[in-house]
């Protein structure tokens, strides 16, 4: 009977049926009494949201991670964003492969759905390398933390902190422990740049990464992971820049040394392609830079990695059609030819996530509650850093309605499990149509 019922269903509802379940299960640990430090029972709506936050990599809290949190309730977190990060089918099938057990068509590309990956050729290898990758930066992010934190908060504190906040960094999660992100950080470089390489790890893509480490033997890279690699030095760079620029004039980081404002301007241009650390209070950043903020947070990591948003190889196409279309010319890239179908997937994506935003906005206007001093910028910068699952805030959160946390949950799940996932979920499966009408020209522009 079970085996039935998954029959009838199509990949992308597999997929979206069991990162809920996932939520609900992580959400009913969260809701005991020994999940908080207080021993009691927490809101449902909370402990649920806090559940989600964490599957979809997110960082965004209505309770304080530190405050509220008992030791079993903060590692059931993590567990969750280990679980969200790799993503469950990853760790699945390497079980069943460590097992020895086959996997067939369809359990291959439930994992390819989730990894956003188009082939399935020697996918058992590519599942061990990335868990071998993911794990190994980790661990390496932990020791690197420890060396610091250890000394500070003892030899079992540090030792948990070290590992909790490697493996939120690399999965792009944005939980601390600290009760402030990084902001008591600011001026240690050291810190800021060890989180600030684990996020931009984990953000790259575990494709890429499998490409970068075979590299010194194959001596060459696949035309994606330099497409990537190009767009995400361009992003980064410009974002260096510009927030550096701006917050710069605006004085933000005026208190501390040459060192630490250059080390603070990179951690700020990396943590909103879907981190959601923050090492400063986002009320006392500028325009501009809050401006530069949303942006990336909206664009994202790269596609099969653990950052959320559009992605960048997404922008990257649309603005390569574009210009290529004001110039006449077909899409290439790296001497190959781009499908129409990948522009109109790109465009999708974009335009349906530019509707979300907006009709989430439109509703939290409604029903949230901006402070005096605050203008629009209080509510996108929740509804963008839902959506990009980056978890940055300007105090929003916590005083959410159970309307707006529903809203920003489902941003949240719908920027994990990938718009196109999600809106395929929603239907049966494709069916090619049989009639074929004539075309007909509009009037555009």
């Amino acid at each position: 009977m079970k085996n039935r019922i998954i029959d009838k269903l199509t990949i992308p509802q597999i997929v979206v049926s069991i990162y809920l379940s996932l939520i609900l299960i992580g959400g009913f640990l969260l809701i005991l009494p020994v999940s908080s430090q207080a021993g009691t029972w927490t809101n449902f709506v909370d402990a649920i949201f806090t559940a989600t936050s964490a599957i979809c990599v997110t960082g965004q809290v209505t309770l304080n991670t530190a405050e509220h949190w008992s030791a079993f309730g903060q590692t059931i977190i993590i567990t969750l964003i280990q679980i969200g990060g790799l993503g469950f089918l990853t760790i699945w099938m390497l079980f069943f492969t460590i097992r020895g057990a086959k996997v067939n068509l369809k359990q291959r590309n439930l994992v390819l759905e989730t990894l956003n990956l188009s082939s399935s050729y020697g996918m058992q290898d590519i599942v061990k390398s990335i868990v071998k990758v993911s794990l190994t930066i980790q661990a390496l992010g932990a020791l690197a933390l420890s060396f610091v934190l250890i000394p500070r908060l003892g030899l079992s504190t540090g030792f948990f902190y070290s590992i909790f906040h490697s493996i939120s960094a690399f999965n792009n999660a944005g939980f601390d422990l600290f009760g402030d992100s990084l902001i008591g950080f600011q001026d240690n470089s050291y810190i800021l740049l060890i989180i600030a390489s684990l996020i931009f790890s984990g953000g790259l893509g575990f494709i890429v990464w499998m490409d970068i480490i075979s590299f010194p033997k194959t001596k060459k890279l696949t035309r994606y992971s330099k497409f990537t690699l190009i767009l995400t030095g361009i992003v980064l760079t410009i974002s260096i820049l510009f927030i550096g620029l701006s917050e710069w004039r605006y004085g933000t980081f005026n208190h501390l040394s040459l060192g630490d404002q250059l080390a603070n301007i990179i951690f700020m241009a990396v943590t909103p392609r879907t981190a959601g650390f923050a090492n400063v209070d986002y009320i006392d950043v500028s325009h501009a830079g809050l401006f530069m903020t949303f942006i990336l947070m909206f664009i994202g990591g790269s596609s099969g990695s653990t950052a959320g948003g559009v992605k960048v190889s997404t922008i990257g196409l649309v603005v390569m059609f574009m210009y290529r279309m004001f110039k006449g010319e077909e899409i290439n890239v790296f001497s190959r030819h781009i499908s129409y179908d990948n522009v109109k997937r790109a465009f999708f994506i974009i335009f349906v996530g530019i509707i979300m935003l907006i009709s989430s906005s439109m509703i939290l206007f409604v029903t949230e509650e901006i402070p005096h001093g605050f203008g629009m910028e209080y509510i996108l910068m929740e509804v963008l850093s839902c959506f990009g699952t980056v978890g940055l805030s300007l105090g929003l959160t916590p005083e959410l309605t159970v309307i707006g946390k529903f809203v920003l949950m489902l941003l949240m799940f719908v920027g994990r499990v990938g718009l196109m996932t999600f809106f395929w979920s929603l239907g049966g499966p494709k069916k090619e149509s049989k009639v074929h009408y004539p075309e007909m020209n509009i009037m555009v522009g």
